[in-house]
């Protein structure tokens, strides 16, 4: 009898535990969707950013190969401003360290997640070589080629601004990049920033994955909208 009382305290307290740890699995989950919600956000900010930067490129590489002053230092202005998702991996580390990811079970959950946050990682790395071009190439080469007084003026990225103070500045601004080779340089980092280092196809990727995450989460814990 005695035995029956403690095997039958044994089996409460496990059910117990099992009910706190499925519940804590599904607060994860939770925080989990709503971490990669956050990532989507910043994913469709970079998606239309890269949209305006290429149009950007387009329109100085069109300037340069036309030889129009003015127009090449309206579009050189703020061309080496650049954008990067911040993505975040805070709540998939915390479930990983916790030793929670055991509980996610499903097989097309796991390989769900597996691939989102893998794919996460190689487009951080992309960002992060495109902010060095642009860190140690591009923006040294404005700074070296290009007088950027303009900036230092409100509102001088409005065009109509810029052409009105164009048009009474007294500053030195170059009619040219200074010579052919500087012309071929600046021209081949532009081309290599046009698309971004290719996030134009790296976001809408992620993006897709990060949903498809959030949709099997929401169902393998059957958590609604």
């Amino acid at each position: 009898m005695l035995f029956l009382a403690v095997f039958c305290g044994f089996l409460a307290e496990n059910f117990r535990e099992h009910q706190v740890e499925h519940k804590r699995t599904r607060l994860y989950a939770k925080q989990f969707i709503n971490e990669i919600a956050l990532d989507t956000q910043q994913i469709n900010i970079g998606m239309q950013f890269v949209k305006e930067k290429d149009k950007e490129v387009d329109s100085l590489l069109k300037a340069l190969t036309d030889l129009r002053p003015k127009e090449i230092n309206y579009w050189a202005l703020n061309i080496d401003v650049y954008y990067v998702a911040k993505l975040h991996s805070d709540v998939f580390e915390q479930i990983k360290n916790s030793g929670y990811l055991r509980n996610f079970k499903d097989e097309k959950l796991i390989t769900a997640i597996q691939d989102c946050v893998n794919y996460r990682d190689n487009v951080v790395i992309v960002q992060d070589a495109l902010a060095s071009f642009y860190n140690n190439q591009l923006t040294p080469f404005l700074n070296k080629n290009f007088d950027l007084s303009f900036r230092l003026t409100v509102g001088s990225e409005n065009r109509p601004t810029f052409d009105s103070l164009w048009q009474n500045h007294s500053l030195s601004f170059p009619d040219i990049v200074p010579s052919t080779k500087e012309m071929l340089e600046f021209k081949n980092m532009l081309i290599a920033i046009r698309g971004s280092y290719n996030l134009n196809f790296f976001y809408p990727k992620l993006k897709k994955k990060c949903e498809m995450l959030i949709t099997q989460l929401k169902s393998s814990f059957h958590i609604a909208d």
